[in-house]
């Protein structure tokens, strides 16, 4: 069965949002104040409404209280998105999911019930710092506090090695899970696509291009790729 969401606020990260999670079949309902918007995405998401997301009536007449996630991105009207996560929460919905333009705002949302802040401008920031640092670290996902997931292109020292040889987990106190590789569809083709090896062979041989997924500590996943991943935090 496809993950309910609300969508509140339909700016551009809204709009982009709940588009892409309705082409993806997700079932969507969007809501926002303004008709216009309302009118942009009606015909990409399950349903779309008018409404004003502060009172928690409107909210429960769209079934609000029936989604698995809820999305608030209401941008600079901050004190509407407070009142938004609180209705959300007395309507009893367990992950309630804001956008923050400051720290200071992020801890006030997380007191008013939200389970998980983004501050995009920061998590933009600090993608681009681990690509300035380390090309080959090609995504990031922090986990709990002090671990994360990433994807890595494997360092040329490993090419033409098997995964067993290369002692990513005795070595380097890191797990391999997946191993994406690109493949050609046709021969002298230029494009490609990707096959993804999940709980890898540890006979396989790493050529030039692959890319890890990694989960590790951060100090084990620095050792490995030679970016201090908690100092890029901070």
């Amino acid at each position: 069965m496809a993950r309910k969401f609300l969508m509140v606020g339909l700016g551009k990260f809204g709009m982009t949002l709940a588009e892409t999670l309705g082409k993806n079949g997700a079932e969507v309902i969007a809501v926002d104040n303004e008709i216009h918007h309302i009118d942009e995405i009606k015909n990409h998401v399950s349903y779309a409404a008018a409404l004003d997301s502060t009172e928690q009536k409107s909210l429960e007449a769209v079934g609000a209280d029936k989604v698995d996630v809820a999305v608030v991105a209401i941008g600079e009207a901050f004190e509407s998105a407070v009142l938004t996560v609180a209705a959300l929460k007395d309507l009893g919905v367990k992950e309630i999911i804001c956008r923050a333009n400051s720290e200071r705002e992020a801890r006030i949302l997380r007191l008013a019930g939200a389970t998980r802040v983004i501050q995009i401008e920061q998590e933009m920031a600090k993608k681009l710092a681990y690509a300035l640092m380390s090309p080959n670290i090609v995504e990031h996902v922090e986990l709990a506090e002090g671990y994360s997931i990433i994807e890595w292109e494997v360092d040329d020292k490993f090419i033409g090695k098997r995964l067993s040889e290369c002692g990513f987990r005795s070595d380097f106190g890191v797990n391999v899970i997946a191993i994406r590789r690109a493949v050609s569809t046709a021969v002298g083709a230029e494009k490609s696509s990707d096959t993804i090896e999940l709980v890898p062979d540890p006979a396989y041989m790493f050529e030039k291009g692959d890319i890890l997924v990694v989960i590790g500590r951060l100090e084990k996943l620095a050792e490995l790729t030679g970016v201090d991943l908690e100092r890029v935090e901070e």
